[in-house]
This record gives C-alpha cells, sequence and structure tokens, in this order.
C-alpha cells in the first residue's frame, strides 16, 4: 500500500489521511439492516487517522466553555491519549464544527474503512485477533478504550486506523433502510431527511468479532446516554479541487 497523503488539522491538532473519491458496494446480504448491498459513489474527503481524543476534546471544551462529559475524570476512560467517549450526536457534531470539519456520512465511513475490494474487515477478510483490533473486553471486569492507534493491524486501504474496534463513532446520517431499487450508483448518499435514530459505526472495546464488520450498522438515539461509555468522534474534513492528486 502507498503512503497516504496527509495533512495537520490547525484546529484540534488532528492527523487527517486524504481518502480519494472512488466507487464500491456498500452493505451486504449477512443482517437486515445492511441490506441490500447497493453501488456507492463518494466523492474526495479528508478523514481523521484515528478517533477524537479526550485531550483534543478537553481543548474544545475550554475554547468554547463546554461542559466534559461524565467520562473525563473516570481512571479507565480520563487518559489524555484515549478516543473521548460519552459524547451524544449533537456533542460529536458541536466538536467536528468547532474543528473546522464534520461527522463523517455513512457511505463515506464505509468506503474509508473498506475500500473498493469488498473487504469484510478494515484490514482485509482474516478474522479479528487482538493484534488487529480493541474488542471482546468486559464492562465492569477493567475493560476500556486503548490510546488511539494501539493496534497497528486495524488499519483501513487508506491508512485510517481504529475503525474496527475502541469506540463506536458517529455519522451525519439520520437510519433508514437501503435502497431497493436503485440500478446507477448513488451519488454522494446523505441518508433520510429525517428520523429517530442515527447511525454509528465501528465496532467497540466490548463487542465480539462479528459486530468488528465494515458493514455493521448501529440505529442509535442522538441523545442517548446509557452505554454511552462506547460513543466516540471521527473528524472529517471536505477536500477541495486543489486536493486532487
Amino acid at each position: 500500500m502507498a503512503a497516504p497523503r496527509t495533512r495537520v488539522n490547525d484546529q484540534d491538532g488532528s492527523t487527517l489521511i486524504y481518502v480519494p473519491g472512488g466507487e464500491f458496494i456498500m452493505g451486504s446480504d449477512e443482517f437486515s439492516l445492511e441490506r441490500p448491498p447497493h453501488r456507492v459513489r463518494v466523492s474526495p474527503f479528508w478523514m481523521g487517522r484515528t478517533e477524537v481524543t479526550n485531550a483534543q476534546y478537553r481543548r474544545f471544551l475550554k475554547d468554547t466553555g463546554g461542559t466534559p462529559t461524565e467520562y473525563d475524570n473516570k481512571p479507565l476512560y480520563g487518559d489524555p491519549d484515549q478516543p473521548v467517549v460519552g459524547v451524544t450526536w449533537d456533542e460529536a457534531n458541536a466538536y467536528c464544527e468547532w474543528a473546522r470539519g464534520r461527522l463523517p456520512r455513512e457511505a463515506e465511513w464505509e468506503y474509508a474503512a473498506r475500500g473498493t475490494d469488498g473487504r469484510r474487515y478494515p484490514w482485509g477478510n482474516e478474522a479479528p485477533d487482538k493484534s488487529r483490533a480493541v474488542y471482546g473486553l468486559i464492562f465492569g471486569r477493567g475493560g476500556k478504550p486503548a490510546p488511539v492507534g494501539t493496534t497497528p493491524g486495524d488499519v483501513s486501504p487508506f491508512g485510517i486506523m481504529d475503525m474496527a474496534g475502541n469506540v463506536m463513532e458517529w455519522c451525519q446520517d439520520w437510519y433508514g433502510p437501503y435502497p431497493t431499487d436503485s440500478t446507477e450508483p448513488l451519488i454522494d448518499p446523505t441518508g433520510p431527511a429525517a428520523g429517530s435514530k442515527r447511525i454509528m459505526r465501528g465496532g467497540c472495546w466490548n463487542f465480539q468479532p462479528f459486530a468488528l464488520r465494515a458493514t455493521d450498522r448501529s440505529p442509535t438515539p442522538p441523545g442517548l446516554r446509557s452505554g454511552a461509555e462506547h460513543f466516540g468522534i471521527r473528524l472529517v474534513v471536505d477536500a477541495d479541487v486543489s486536493d486532487d492528486e
């Protein structure tokens, strides 16, 4: 794999990776939420190499006068290099706006995780193991997210890390079923105009292997606090014409 193009986001210090536009098959036949597989074309964008950390989120709170999450000072969750957890959709969205970016669209997230070759996991089709992802840890028995980038085996075709495990990530989209009548590729789909649940993507530190698949979808109430020790953020910044290779 060629070395990814990177840049540092001035506002929050995130390392961003350039994801070139392309077409891929989104979804799978494995579960009803993922059906049917359908063609999607996405435009280029920049995505955070890792999830947003506690240190970055604290900088955002300092700048905006915001309130820390309930997990901020808890021993299992408060390390500066761990991904921030406990954020609602609105809080995740506010962070991304402050960072001069946005949350990923669901189609962008899946494309960034699996590329164009239909792989099952970000690294390929091999089953997960502890060198590839942070997963299978037990809540209440020391289970916790690892510092971002801990498992270099959990890397996507574009060089983006932690997309199979560690913490789940909010997407822009409201949840809705995939289209069943599309013959031409969907161009930069954004999901339904409204809904009751937002989409989360990516496995997390206490998930089992089947939930680490790159096609897995998690419809989630946007204001949910229960179980939010799994909820994190990944930043996307729009590309412009000058970014084209």
